[in-house]
């Protein structure tokens, strides 16, 4: 037993030895960090039949798979967030502006807008876009088939990017024109249901006092995937429905606004309620944001939100417990070592300080391992969408991914910071070991 210990002490002063020559060759002036460079010879797992060897790969490899799972979980619900908002955001705008006294959804009631005010809308810090919009709902009869939907009409100032990007077949309505265009843009549901294509008729029945009939061209037929409005809207040129509904060029259904960035919804909807004067009837004009209109489906995301939370402490704790058992059986088996360490005049807040060296390049090193994984399968994902969902359920058709490097800094900093702080109790560990027991410890 006295020749293992006196071989064991042999190797550590010929490290110790080799570092000194090591860092005199630099010509630096620089302090030795004994914990620092015996931590790195032992994270390289070099040691012959040594248990300390597999300790390592396990402990890493068991971090690597909980930080991909737990990134691979972030990706997904902020992708399923911003895909829902953003197609929310296609056919409804941030803010709706409307009458006050409007409380039935798709009312006729209308409010009056000018160049000014739009003008005035415009100059808030917070909006990208604004526009003036008009609902009407109303029955599409093909030659075999009947369909409720709600026509939305905008003008050529409307900035249909996102239907335009939605297109599966035909072309986006020509609002441009001199007289109101006849031309529809229909999902690819509603074509399916009336049994339609591109450059077919359509009558549009309007219940009304009279009831009133438009014949429409189908110009194009999109897809968005969220069936809840892909089977309600239908786009259309906005002076068809004033008409139909008796108004003058100023009067609209509402006031679409657009930000730049959803996270200022309430700051801007309390500039633009400055900005909004009392229209000629003296009625106060509302404004409601998109968290007003769908709130099941922002409940839904709330939901979803819980789920990681919940996914992500459980995942911390299992890789906490899996890090703190590990590191339990390397301080045992690095015993021999502790106690010449000790007998060599070490002190207990030093050898602690190592082995906390040690354990945080094992979570380093299992952490940038998850995260690779967690890239390579987030972007094979979001490239060729092989995992594949029923958009009746989920709006969409295959799972989203969306990379947040905010979101995935912080992920990275606190599961850190967490499982350094739950492994300084092991290493408590150190203090009740003896030197001359631990010299003699096989």
């Amino acid at each position: 037993m006295a020749d293992l210990a006196g071989e064991k002490l042999k190797k550590l002063s010929q490290g110790i030895i080799y570092f000194g020559i090591f860092a005199g060759k630099t010509r630096k002036r620089t302090v030795l960090n004994l914990e620092l460079f015996i931590a790195r010879r032992m994270l390289r797992g070099k040691e012959a039949g040594s248990v300390s060897v597999p300790i390592v790969r396990i402990a890493v490899a068991g971090i690597a798979l909980g930080i991909c799972v737990m990134l691979l979980s972030l990706f997904v619900i902020m992708g399923f967030k911003q895909q829902i908002t953003t197609k929310l955001s296609g056919f409804m705008a941030h803010l709706n502006i409307t009458a006050y006294g409007n409380n039935i959804a798709y009312a006729d009631q209308s409010i009056r807008v000018s160049d000014s005010l739009l003008a005035e809308m415009r100059k808030v810090k917070e909006i990208s876009q604004v526009y003036v919009y008009v609902d009407k709902p109303a029955i599409l009869k093909s030659k075999s088939e009947i369909h409720g939907i709600v026509l939305k009409g905008v003008d050529s100032l409307y900035d249909g990017t996102f239907f335009r990007n939605h297109i599966r077949e035909g072309g986006y309505p020509d609002f441009t024109t001199v007289s109101p265009a006849n031309e529809i843009l229909v999902s690819a549901s509603v074509a399916k249901l009336l049994g339609v294509k591109t450059g077919d008729k359509l009558n549009a029945h309007f219940v009304q006092d009279p009831p009133r009939v438009r014949v429409f061209t189908v110009k194009g037929i999109y897809d968005t995937g969220f069936k809840e409005y892909d089977d309600l809207i239908v786009l259309c040129d906005l002076r068809q429905l004033q008409r139909l509904n008796g108004w003058k060029a100023g009067q609209v259904s509402g006031i679409g606004v657009e930000l730049e960035h959803l996270e200022a919804i309430s700051e801007a909807a309390e500039a633009v309620n400055e900005v909004l004067p009392l229209d000629e009837h003296s009625d106060f004009y509302k404004v409601t944001n998109l968290y007003e209109v769908a709130p099941q489906i922002f409940d839904w995301l709330n939901m979803l939100n819980t789920n990681v939370v919940i996914i992500l402490t459980l995942i911390i704790i299992v890789a906490g417990f899996n890090m703190v058992s590990g590191l339990l059986i390397f301080i045992l088996d690095k015993t021999a070592m502790i106690g010449i360490l000790k007998a060599l005049g070490y002190r207990n807040v030093s050898l602690k300080k190592l082995f906390l060296y040690i354990a945080s390049g094992m979570i380093v090193r299992g952490m940038v391992a998850g995260n690779l994984l967690a890239f390579l399968l987030g972007g094979l994902q979001y490239v060729f969408h092989f995992i594949k969902l029923e958009p009746a359920t989920y709006y969409m058709d295959t799972v989203p991914v969306y990379f947040n490097v905010s979101y995935i800094v912080l992920l990275n900093a606190g599961v850190l910071l967490i499982s350094v702080l739950m492994l300084i109790v092991p290493t408590m560990l150190i203090s009740r070991i003896r030197p001359i027991k631990a010299i003699r410890f096989e």
